[in-house]
């Protein structure tokens, strides 16, 4: 939950890796301090002109520059994207880090995940992730 929760929460979204436009379902799971995470599947319905895979698992530019995070997206190689941000604590939120690392087709994609909390009086928090997930058809 935390690793691409936050991940899903926290990075800005391009528009530059397409995907079918659809009803996709995602699916994570967690692990953060050796303790696994209960989640649940979700669903997202990307429109055409939406549809990418940055927008299946990131979020808008304006909600990641409020917070102050500094992002990357590359694609080292066909079908294959890594994404990593940083966030720094502000009132609210601690500071944060995540990467992951993700293989994808214009219908599915799978990859893992790592967090990495840093506490605010309190130690650090580590995380780690499987996530994937499929078009299931028209929204």
């Amino acid at each position: 939950m935390l690793c691409l929760l936050l991940l899903a929460t926290t990075i800005p979204a391009r528009a530059d890796t397409a995907v079918q436009a659809g009803l996709w379902s995602k699916t994570e799971t967690v692990t953060v301090d050796g303790t696994e995470v209960p989640s649940q599947p979700n669903s997202v319905c990307l429109k055409a002109g939406e549809a990418s895979l940055e927008r299946l698992l990131l979020i808008n530019d304006d909600e990641a520059k409020a917070r102050g995070c500094k992002s990357e997206v590359t694609q080292p190689g066909e079908g294959r994207e890594i994404l990593s941000m940083s966030c720094p604590a502000n009132g609210t939120e601690p500071a944060v880090d995540v990467s992951a690392d993700v293989r994808f087709t214009p219908t599915s994609f799978e990859g893992t995940g790592r967090v990495v909390i840093e506490g605010k009086g309190s130690p650090d928090r580590k995380g780690t992730s499987i996530l994937s997930g499929k078009r299931l058809g028209d929204c």
